[in-house]
């Protein structure tokens, strides 16, 4: 099946297992006012089960089926495809466009391969990490325009929240068709 939306939001951010709760710095007094951003130090990710006593038995059941609290190392594959509507970069109106990955310190690109002169470019590309969550679990995916003198300038860039996905339901549903045609 193939959806016309970001996947987080047919499947609910991913979520169904864990969930991201933002966390605030307490104020000094009841009459400081401000942006909530301006107080935001953190987030929380986990769940919260709330269920009568006399269902609780003696073991959670939010228990069953968590993974132990130590890092665990997964092999992150990232197919791209193809970007649509790109930003022109350059005078002529185009972009150069090649794709940056990365995930905490691990980052992987396609600037030798780069695709001159297109706004929606098929890239056909297949990148490889190994991260470990829970410290490495977001995503990044950068397109930039490669450009001969000077530096390279930022199109746009896309954060993914890998534990999420990994420790989803959804996760054996979702995926790229095993044959891709232009």
């Amino acid at each position: 099946q193939i959806y016309n939306s970001e996947l987080e939001n047919e499947f609910g951010n991913f979520e169904d297992w864990l969930c991201i709760f933002p966390l605030h710095r307490g104020k000094a007094n009841e009459d400081e006012d401000g942006n909530e951003d301006e107080h935001l130090v953190g987030k929380y990710k986990g769940s919260f089960y709330v269920y009568p006593t006399e269902e609780a038995g003696p073991e959670p059941k939010v228990s069953r089926g968590v993974p132990r609290n130590r890092p665990i190392k997964v092999l992150v594959r990232v197919y791209i495809v193809k970007a649509t509507n790109l930003s022109p970069a350059d005078p002529n109106g185009k972009a150069d466009p090649y794709v940056v990955v990365s995930v905490g310190r691990e980052q992987k690109d396609t600037k030798e391969r780069y695709i001159p002169k297109q706004l929606n470019p098929v890239f056909g590309e297949v990148v490889e990490l190994t991260v470990s969550f829970p410290t490495e679990s977001e995503l990044t995916v950068a397109i930039f325009d490669h450009d001969l003198v000077g530096s390279d300038d930022l199109i746009g860039e896309t954060k993914i929240d890998l534990e999420n996905r990994f420790y989803s339901k959804h996760r054996a549903n979702c995926g790229v068709a095993a044959q891709y045609d232009v």
